[in-house]
């Protein structure tokens, strides 16, 4: 496979891509989530999760070797045991899923795994490669940033593209930063030179929030992609999820104080749609999905809130 940017495939005689199937994929384009620091509240990742499971037809056809990109003492491996007998270990890693549309005239596919603690270059070249094998010409990036808004403030997305033309038609606002990047910035640049046109668009996420889920950001993303692919992904469950989690934060807010009100009605109130501190710095979830936002544990959002106000989170 060529190498545009002159970045190594293999490191210590080490092919860094693992390829396991090559589909034949319909004009495909590419959704990438990454964990860690862009990915405030999982947001991003739990709403990969989410596209891949509203898909049966997938297939996994590539993954990046994670040795030479990961520490293993703050990506711990996961294993398997069942009636005291070691059955599997599951390392970290980028995974590359094809999900079959058959009816429609495209399909996607969806690159997620944490971000990596080693050789970014190397890592993100590597991405930018399987995606030009796959024909893969655009690009659609997914994060999330702690912003001024509360859990009942709708989600505006904001939007960095490849070019102005990209964030104009996705309808969403542009974004304007400068400072420090995580992986999506870097593979984005990749994208940008090897002529795939891409777009990142980043949801805001309660800075109350912590490492708790955020449903109305996943749904934001999740429909953002169906609109902008024009491919329709069934988002009830995601709705109904929402829903049940905005009633039950609310009802437990009722009797948490005027303290907590009133913070809350400061951060509705601020005008700023994009703060750019896209920074997360909660330890991300082992294993987001879906079925981790459990409504029923809103309710122990009250006491953290308290805590935010007086300091101690």
């Amino acid at each position: 496979m060529g190498n545009q940017r002159g970045y190594p495939v293999t490191l210590a005689g080490m092919d860094v891509i693992r390829r396991f199937e090559e589909p034949d994929l319909r004009q495909p384009i590419a959704v990438i989530a990454f964990g860690g620091w862009n990915d405030a509240c999982d947001v991003a990742s739990t709403a990969a999760d989410f596209i891949i499971d509203a898909h049966p037809d997938r297939t996994v056809i590539a993954e990046i070797e994670p040795d030479p990109f990961y520490d293993f003492q703050q990506h711990r491996p996961h294993i398997d045991i069942r009636d005291g007998v070691g059955q599997s270990v599951s390392w970290p890693h980028l995974q590359f899923t094809a999900l079959s549309r058959p009816g429609d005239s495209r399909d996607i596919v969806v690159v997620s795994g944490p971000e990596p603690n080693f050789r970014w270059k190397v890592f993100s070249q590597s991405i930018v490669e399987v995606l030009e094998a796959m024909g893969i010409e655009e690009v659609l990036l997914m994060g999330a940033y702690v912003g001024a808004v509360s859990h009942t403030s709708p989600v505006v997305l904001s939007g960095v593209g490849s070019d102005a033309v990209s964030v104009i038609r996705s309808g969403l606002d542009s974004a304007n930063y400068k400072g420090p990047s995580g992986i999506v910035g870097v593979v984005q640049a990749d994208c940008k030179s090897v002529g795939i046109r891409s777009l990142s668009m980043w949801a805001p996420t309660p800075p109350y929030l912590s490492g708790n889920p955020f449903p109305k950001a996943v749904l934001a993303l999740v429909e953002k992609i169906s609109d902008i692919t024009n491919l329709h992904i069934d988002t009830s469950e995601l709705i109904t999820v929402d829903a049940e989690y905005t009633q039950k934060v609310d009802e437990a807010l009722e009797d948490a104080g005027s303290d907590v009100s009133e913070f809350l009605d400061e951060i509705e109130a601020y005008d700023e749609p994009f703060l750019g501190s896209l920074v997360n710095d909660v330890t991300e979830a082992d294993d987001p999905q879906l079925s981790g936002i459990d409504p029923e544990r809103a309710e122990t959002l009250v006491d953290e809130i308290v805590k935010f106000l007086n300091g101690d989170a």
